[in-house]
């Protein structure tokens, strides 16, 4: 499903768009991530004029509509610049989290049904299966690397080894070859059940 299927399923709602955010790209991003001024506005007429995963415009508060982040593959390129052949689309700041969080642990932290299936559009738009064995291996490196490079500890499976931890889940089911993203939205489910109850 592409993302523009997933507008028009309504499985994302359809933001209206803003044009200021083409003619607005942000300078210092297109130079870390090595894209031109067109190619961004390129990614962004692609993607509707929103976000790659939600649709919202770019927006700062106070100060209203502004660029979107640029989001790239951190397999490829592990810091926060990137070579610019791993840039996935643009994202905004709050999908951009929560698409990490997603890739790293299966947390979607309370989000939709239709905001994890407009995520997978995304990573499969862009080629992204998080699943794949060897790149969630090397995720879950990389993000304990960086752990102990900040001097932070951290619990998560990728840092303790230990199955109960955060995305240990997703190991045993890749290891059971068992579909993740279905088990992602039921785990969502649960916990905004929970939520509501209290």
């Amino acid at each position: 499903m592409t993302l523009a299927d997933a507008r028009l399923l309504q499985r994302v709602s359809s933001y209206r768009t803003f044009d200021v955010c083409c003619l607005d790209a942000p300078k210092k991003a297109l130079l870390r991530h090595h894209i031109t001024a067109g190619r961004y506005r390129e990614l962004l007429r692609a993607q509707g004029g929103g976000c790659g995963v939600c649709g919202a415009p770019g927006w700062r508060h106070p100060v209203g509509p502004a660029p979107l982040p640029i989001d790239h593959d951190h397999l490829c390129c592990p810091s926060r610049e990137s070579c610019g052949r791993c840039v996935r689309g643009l994202l905004c700041a709050g999908c951009n989290g929560f698409l990490g969080l997603v890739e790293l642990h299966g947390n979607a932290m309370l989000r939709s049904e239709q905001w994890i299936e407009a995520a997978r559009a995304y990573l499969t738009h862009a080629s992204v299966d998080p699943w794949q064995p060897d790149r969630f291996v090397t995720k879950g490196r990389i993000h304990r690397d960086r752990r102990i490079k900040a001097g932070m500890e951290c619990r998560c499976y990728h840092c303790t080894g230990d199955p109960a931890g955060a995305g240990g889940w997703i190991a045993a089911a890749i290891a059971a070859g068992e579909p993740v993203w279905e088990e992602i939205i039921r785990r969502s489910a649960r916990q905004q059940a929970k939520t509501s109850q209290h």
